[in-house]
């Protein structure tokens, strides 16, 4: 599918482009969907959307919701995932936002 804007043409992103463009956003660590949303210029929506699929996929995990916000971070699947496909270089970081279950 092509959308035409009146000043130049554009090419809408596939969902394979939009998902590992929100795994890599994850890779720095646990974000809000907000911040991903910033991060791959994907609106909020959109990313809420595409991470109900990528956690039915195990790649994602919510670690917190709450009326406000969700954070989600990347699985051990997810890594791999991103490692194996997206690219071999990418470095992947474990900061978080809120620790659970006691973590250090």
């Amino acid at each position: 599918m092509v959308l035409i804007n009146r000043e130049d043409y554009s090419i809408k992103r596939t969902f394979i482009e939009i998902r590992n463009s929100i795994l890599l956003s994850l890779a720095s660590g646990q974000k809000t969907i907000n911040q991903i949303s910033s991060e791959a210029q994907v609106n909020w929506k959109t990313v809420e959307r595409h991470l109900i699929y990528l956690t039915g996929k195990g790649w994602v995990r919510e670690v917190f919701s709450s009326a406000y916000v969700r954070i989600y971070e990347l699985t051990a699947f997810g890594k791999d995932y991103l490692r194996k496909n997206i690219s071999k270089t990418v470095r992947i970081s474990d900061d978080k936002i809120i620790k659970i279950n006691g973590e250090q």
